[in-house]
């Protein structure tokens, strides 16, 4: 009997081996069979991305070397299609995740901004990067960059980092140095934001009633302003979400932006190079990324035109705050299709933000490597940056943005359930408000009242209070929706 019992055991043993290699086939290795990719029949995957003009240009000529050497080795071709804006590609990955009629089918990789792909997540799945990538793979890209790309319970990676910019101040460097030789200021007023808007009231004193400064993005000041000064307006705690943003730095945000456009000291708009151009700005605040755009010389008139020089700094804190920086340039996302589509477009991601192919493409175009490889060194950024409208100033653009990252810190933002809305509501309210009283400045003066009184009844405490109280009301309601 007990050998008996002895053979019936291996027979038992066995069986279960066989099982499990059964098991093996159906589930486990059929899945790394699905993976296989076959040069004689390419899986193609799309693209969607916003990239334009010379970045456009840069991001076709990688595609086609990818198709052209790693994509025909392992049998992948990638079919990359870029949009106007981030706005316009948004829209599109909204439509086709929602099936609206006349809209194109899902791409297999799309860029996006992590609110927007938080908020794609919920229509359409998107690939869990752990599934392609290896812990020591991810641990390559800095780890502010790909934090933006975590949400849900578990904590998992939906997002890959491929560019990345900063804002930063620029200057006219020529008109600087005239101002502060006619004036005494120091160099270090441009570091602080109370040290920006005392320049600038000394300057419109100074230059006639001309502004000195004009800001891109709003969007960035509304939320680093609140960090600098010591709370993220946003914070998490588990999954719950709530809006912090206290008066006292309300109205930090609200001098340092409001008050001085309101009295000319600033004037924003989306093209502030033109300003500088024109030479009706000294400075502007903008994305490392449109370095390239930065005047060479300002144009008085058709006859009237000099050259200036380049001055880039790092973006401006409160004075005593932290130095946080902001984190811009969209990631890449793979939208759940089939495996083997998923494989290959991870594929291609990794190969994409190779260090030296990413540095070669980042450094191009006036953006910032992902890599902590490729963050290592400013000498190798430099050798990759091409000729373009304003070399010298692209140079001096990734150098600050470099230079900054060692002292600085990036704001990293957390997606959550109305993230993209409530974001886009705090980021314009202060923004509208200026737009607003500026337009009734302007017809008040136009219907013969006096400029400084309006404007000395919009610098009362009742106006401030006012804004500040139906934007925490607006706010709450929108992150508790």
């Amino acid at each position: 009997n007990g050998e008996a019992d002895t053979m019936k055991g291996k027979r038992t043993w066995k069986i279960a081996v066989l099982s499990l290699s059964l098991v093996c086939a159906v589930s486990g290795c059929a899945r790394e069979s699905r993976r296989v990719l076959d040069p004689k029949k390419p899986t193609v995957i799309t693209v969607w991305h916003a990239y334009n003009a010379f970045a456009k240009t840069k991001f076709d000529e990688k595609v086609t070397e990818f198709n052209e050497t790693k994509g025909l080795e392992l049998g992948i071709v990638v079919d990359a299609y870029g949009f106007g804006s981030s706005g316009e590609l948004d829209d599109a990955l909204f439509n086709s995740a929602n099936e609206i009629i006349g809209s194109d089918p899902l791409p297999s990789v799309f860029t996006a901004y992590p609110d927007s792909a938080y908020r794609l997540d919920q229509l359409a799945p998107l690939v869990e990067m752990e599934e392609y990538y290896s812990a020591e793979e991810l641990g390559r890209y800095r780890t502010e960059f790909l934090s933006e790309g975590v949400w849900g319970k578990e904590g998992r990676h939906k997002l890959i980092p491929v560019a990345k910019s900063t804002e930063l101040l620029f200057v006219n460097e020529t008109g600087w140095k005239q101002f502060r030789s006619d004036t005494g200021l120091s160099d270090d007023v441009l570091s602080t934001w109370e040290g920006l808007v005392s320049a600038a009231e000394e300057y419109y004193r100074w230059s006639g009633g001309q502004p000195l400064l004009g800001m891109n993005s709003f969007n960035d000041f509304a939320v680093l302003t609140a960090v600098q000064d010591g709370a993220d307006p946003f914070p998490v705690d588990g999954e719950n979400h709530s809006f912090v943003y206290s008066r006292e730095t309300a109205r930090k945000a609200w001098n340092a932006y409001y008050v001085p456009h309101i009295n000319g000291w600033y004037k924003s708009s989306v093209y502030n190079q033109d300003g500088l151009k024109s030479g009706s700005l000294l400075a502007y605040i903008g994305s490392s990324a449109g370095a390239g755009y930065f005047p060479k010389e300002v144009i008085v008139d058709g006859e009237n035109q000099y050259p200036i020089e380049c001055g880039v700094r790092p973006y401006p804190t409160f004075e005593g705050g932290r130095a946080y920086m902001a984190q811009r340039g969209a990631d890449m996302g793979i939208f759940r299709s089939s495996e083997t589509s998923e494989y290959a477009a991870a594929e291609f991601l990794k190969w994409f933000t190779d260090p030296e192919r990413n540095i070669e493409f980042t450094a191009s175009i006036g953006y910032i490597p992902v890599e902590n490889e490729a963050l290592s060194s400013i000498e190798a950024l430099e050798n990759f940056i091409q000729m373009s409208d304003n070399t010298d100033a692209v140079k001096k653009s990734v150098t600050a943005a470099l230079e900054a990252m060692q002292e600085g810190k990036f704001y990293v933002r957390r997606p959550f359930e109305n993230s993209y809305e409530a974001n886009e509501r705090f980021s314009r309210s202060l923004e509208r408000k200026v737009e607003l009283d500026l337009n009734e400045l302007h017809n008040r003066v136009e219907n013969g009242e006096d400029r400084q009184t309006v404007i000395s009844c919009f610098m009362e405490d009742e106006n401030f209070d006012k804004w500040y109280q139906d934007l925490m009301r607006e706010m709450v309601g929108e992150v508790n929706e």
